[in-house]
């Protein structure tokens, strides 16, 4: 990497924004053929690579000396493809020399891995395809709806998983995302203030009874519920359901709004919580 280069993924993203300026949905492909020409080992290819549980890769061209991005195109979600090549492109610029052979990437790894790597081309592909300022002007002080998210996800076009994550980071709002399959929780990620707080839902945990998540029928409420203390927690809590159409995935969204907000300053300060994550 160039003495004068971005040190990090966030700083990476950022430089890229202001580069291309505020034109949305990114264009991660243009951006990512166009810019690493500067570089001796340019991305030469972005192509498909439709193989069973993989999302996507950072590939050596070995006879050419650059690098291919490849992904699913069987995904189901638009959004997610997109986020995905955000992901790899992310890999290029912040790892590809301390990886030779390049990164092989399923759907544990994008949007959530473990490692430090994939946690950093996750927040990589955050910065770059949702920055924060263009994020927080379209949310304002709205409560969190599915409509809002919806419209968040169709802007940036990245999944709706991707946008809740974003709007945790951007919240001084006590809040979660729980992720869960066939009634059972996957991972759960939490605002700064819940961080603070202590609230979290381990993997593994079933979903409680009378959530709207457990309850998988009738009609969602674009505006959440409110659901009573003893269900999710001692706490009240406003939940907002999305039901996935594979894996009997369900995305919930909790916020605790008993709690109020953090005090300015919260950002400077619970910065690096709001990435924490309670794995498999």
């Amino acid at each position: 990497m160039m003495r004068s280069d971005p040190a990090t993924p966030r700083a990476w993203a950022n430089a890229l924004v202001r580069m291309w300026g505020p034109r949305f949905p990114v264009d991660v492909q243009q951006i990512a053929l166009e810019y690493s020409k500067r570089f001796d080992d340019p991305v030469l290819r972005i192509a498909e690579a439709p193989l069973p549980n993989f999302e996507g890769a950072l590939a050596p061209l070995s006879k050419r000396g650059g690098w291919a991005i490849l992904y699913n195109p069987n995904i189901r979600s638009a959004g997610r493809i997109n986020y995905t090549l955000g992901h790899e492109w992310g890999h290029y610029l912040c790892h590809r020399h301390q990886a030779p052979a390049g990164f092989e990437c399923g759907e544990a790894d994008v949007l959530g891995g473990s490692r430090q790597q994939e946690r950093e081309a996750d927040l990589f592909a955050s910065y770059l395809l949702m920055p924060l300022d263009d994020f927080r002007a379209q949310v304002g002080n709205q409560r969190m709806s599915v409509d809002l998210l919806k419209h968040c996800a169709d802007r940036y076009e990245v999944s709706l998983t991707a946008a809740a994550l974003k709007w945790l980071e951007s919240t001084p709002l006590y809040a979660a995302v729980v992720v869960a399959t066939n009634g059972f929780v996957l991972w759960c990620r939490r605002s700064a203030a819940a961080t603070r707080a202590r609230i979290f839902f381990p993997s593994g945990m079933e979903l409680p009874n009378c959530s709207l998540a457990a309850e998988r029928s009738g009609l969602v409420p674009q505006e959440g519920k409110d659901i009573p203390p003893g269900v999710w927690c001692s706490r009240p809590t406003r939940e907002v359901v999305i039901f996935a159409d594979y894996y009997e995935m369900t995305i919930s969204l909790l916020v605790f709004e008993d709690l109020g907000i953090l005090p300015d300053g919260w950002e400077e300060e619970e910065a690096g919580d709001v990435f924490d994550r309670f794995t498999r």
